[in-house]
């Protein structure tokens, strides 16, 4: 049996479900891609919040908060084949349950890790480099690329540090964002087309900005291997003193 879901982390963990519902060692592929398997039975997974959160409780009462943090951000990786690697390691800590830290030198259990690392530390980074810029009518736009989709993870650290405020982090590979208003947040589909319309008082910032990054800069100590190490080339787009 095959499991076509909507590509939601939800959506996943709904088609597990359903897997270990209809017998587990049955299941063929788990997958969101347009193009269906040639082979076995295809079943429509439509996201069910109920079936994913008995996932997730049932593995974090069996293997604890860590498990559950692993496999979220593994999933945020979005990596090729991400499903099947994920299934097995759902499968071998609901075996293996509180043990399971013993078999971290399992390759695939292992490559969920990375995973999971590799999203955290895109996480870290954006958290510094995040540009805010004020729109016309005051929304404050943040506007991002990043490889994995840590836009919701970022959301958190700055509705507490701006909880008055209105603000909205866009990510521009997936022309979706993180709109978040009267305390409220919210995923929202932004056309990557679209064009901010940026306040006249944030153009003249943004001018004084890049003259004094310009001016405060001293030519003989340029180092561009230590400022991409610290500041990855692939987010220079956004930040607004490399423009």
């Amino acid at each position: 049996m095959n499991y076509h879901y909507d590509g939601t982390f939800f959506g996943f963990l709904t088609a597990v479900f359903d897997a270990y519902h209809d017998g587990i060692r049955h299941v063929g592929h788990i997958h969101s891609d347009a193009e269906r398997p040639l082979f076995g039975q295809e079943k429509e997974v439509g996201t069910d919040a109920g079936k994913a959160v008995r996932v997730l409780q049932g593995l974090k009462a069996s293997c604890g908060k860590e498990a559950v943090h692993f496999l979220y951000y593994a999933f945020l990786a979005e990596t090729a084949e991400r499903e099947a690697v994920l299934l097995y390691y759902i499968r071998r800590l609901f075996t293996w349950r509180q043990t399971w830290r013993r078999h971290l030198s399992d390759e695939l259990i292992w490559q969920t890790r990375l995973w999971a690392q590799k999203t955290g530390n895109e996480r870290h980074k954006l958290l510094g480099l995040l540009r805010f810029q004020k729109l016309s009518d005051g929304m404050l736009y943040g506007p991002v690329a990043p490889t994995a989709a840590v836009v919701p993870l970022l959301a958190p650290h700055f509705i507490r540090r701006f909880p008055e405020e209105r603000w909205i982090i866009h990510d521009r590979r997936r022309g979706v964002g993180v709109l978040y208003e009267q305390h409220e947040t919210a995923i929202v589909e932004i056309p990557c087309s679209r064009s901010p319309d940026l306040a006249a008082e944030e153009l003249c910032w943004q001018s004084l900005w890049q003259r004094y990054y310009r001016t405060a800069a001293i030519e003989e100590r340029r180092n561009e291997l230590l400022r991409r190490s610290f500041m990855p080339y692939k987010y220079w787009p956004d930040l607004i003193e490399m423009k």
